[in-house]
């Protein structure tokens, strides 16, 4: 038997009430060279019953003791026989289009080992007005990656071959979540990376997610990811706490940001950019768009840390009259 040219990746854990639309939702693809590998992750609700019930001779339905999402991925992955593999959650829903249009692009670019889309978000049931639109091109991403995360986790497809030179999820309970960030990064060290500027996915929010109760230590343990990436990258430019400052300033965290951390950010992002540029010189107009936005958002933090820190001794609301003139 041939081996499929995609294998969608579908792990799930208690997760009966989105299920059935959700494998559906790869079942009615445009396009069909796929296996769906559909991973039950020793669910206590009636998950089991669900995907015993599917008829279709492209899925492959395997049961296990409840081990978490990383190991959980890392088997289904060992089990995939695609060239590439697609994530799917199993409370979101791909659009038909998603991995005909998903394919066409890394067959297109070889060099890209990592492609995601952009989302659309619903809470639960209901559409909202909000989406997910993470950076499209490499020379974008290879910067901003490395202080927070450009993809959605459920609407990746990876080259599998690149899983060779960059590992697969980490499976240190220390990085779950979020692991999808730490391979990521691996990932862009090794390949371009790209996302399809348009939503092809819909993201549902719910608030048992792990994105919203463990949001804080997501938070926490990606700024201990990002400082690791960009040590490795520039060993002997990124000293510890300045270096974590500039993080927390990038993603507009509240944090102290003084004018020589500014100008730290200004030169770290330079020699970013040279490093980059080496290593993809075709992207040069990206990645140097990418550092002027960057600058941008530099100046901004260190002028929000001034009006948080002088704000309280002055006689007038300095925010209000700063907003007024914005």
């Amino acid at each position: 038997m041939s081996s499929p040219l995609v294998s969608v990746l579908l792990p799930v854990y208690n997760g009966e009430r989105y299920l059935q639309a959700a494998i559906q939702s790869i079942l009615n693809q445009s396009f069909t060279d796929f296996e769906l590998i559909v991973i039950n992750d020793g669910s206590s609700d009636g998950t089991a019953t669900i995907v015993d019930s599917i008829q279709d001779a492209r899925v492959k339905v395997l049961h296990q003791a409840n081990v978490g999402l990383p190991i959980t991925l890392n088997r289904a992955i060992r089990l995939a026989r695609g060239t590439y593999l697609a994530r799917q959650d199993s409370d979101d829903l791909s659009l038909p289009t998603r991995l005909i249009k998903q394919v066409h692009f890394l067959e297109q670019h070889p060099q890209c080992g990592l492609l995601g889309t952009w989302a659309d978000i619903l809470l639960e049931d209901a559409p909202t007005n909000r989406a997910l639109c993470h950076p499209t091109s490499n020379g974008q991403i290879q910067i901003q990656l490395l202080f927070s995360n450009c993809f959605v986790h459920s609407s990746v497809m990876i080259r599998k071959s690149i899983l060779a030179v960059s590992g697969l999820y980490p499976e240190e309970p220390e990085k779950f979540p979020p692991e999808d960030y730490d391979l990521w990064l691996r990932i862009a060290k090794h390949a371009s990376v790209a996302n399809l500027g348009e939503a092809l996915l819909l993201y549902r929010e719910m608030p048992t997610s792990i994105s919203r109760t463990k949001l804080a230590i997501m938070q926490k343990r990606a700024e201990g990811m990002s400082l690791e990436a960009l040590q490795t990258l520039l060993p002997n430019e990124t000293p510890t706490a300045p270096t974590e400052r500039l993080i927390k300033a990038m993603t507009n965290s509240i944090s102290p940001f003084s004018y020589s951390d500014y100008q730290f950010g200004l030169r770290l992002l330079q020699s970013i950019y040279h490093i980059k540029l080496q290593q993809f010189p075709d992207d040069g107009v990206d990645l140097a768009a990418c550092v002027l936005s960057n600058q941008g958002r530099l100046k901004d933090a260190f002028l929000k840390a001034w009006v948080r820190r002088f704000a309280p001794l002055l006689p007038f609301d300095l925010v209000a009259l700063l907003k007024r003139f914005r």
